[in-house]
């Protein structure tokens, strides 16, 4: 009996909901030019599939873009959103060469990669 009472409140506790984690940065712009029709695609975009705030940030220092339940990849995007916003353009690392590389830089290239891996850690 007491087995299956142990099994329903894990189930219960499973069926439950988890804390909801929020992530946020701050943009060099006015809450006005982030919401409304006139706001980035990029941003309208990302509010589609997830819940996204975008309240005045503290000390006056623009707004804050925040979005419940992120995962890596929409981290990346809301990264991309605030570098669209401040500077016209999303800057790309992928894709650049790497130029030559000496015996040493080859032995840590997987070091370096598992070192700066994507997504929540």
């Amino acid at each position: 009996m007491a087995a299956g009472v142990a099994a329903a409140v894990r189930k219960a506790r499973a069926a439950r909901p988890g804390p909801a984690t929020w992530f946020a940065v701050t943009v060099q712009a006015e809450p006005g030019e982030l919401t409304g029709p006139d706001r980035p695609d990029a941003l309208a975009r990302l509010a589609e599939t997830h819940e996204v705030r975008v309240t005045r940030a503290p000390g006056g220092r623009g707004s804050e873009i925040a979005v419940r339940a992120a995962d890596g990849r929409t981290r990346q995007e809301v990264r991309a959103v605030k570098q669209l916003v401040e500077t016209g353009e999303v800057l790309v690392v992928e894709g650049q060469p790497e130029g030559h590389r000496t015996m040493l830089g080859r032995a840590a290239t997987p070091a370096f990669r598992h070192l700066t891996r994507r997504g929540p850690r």
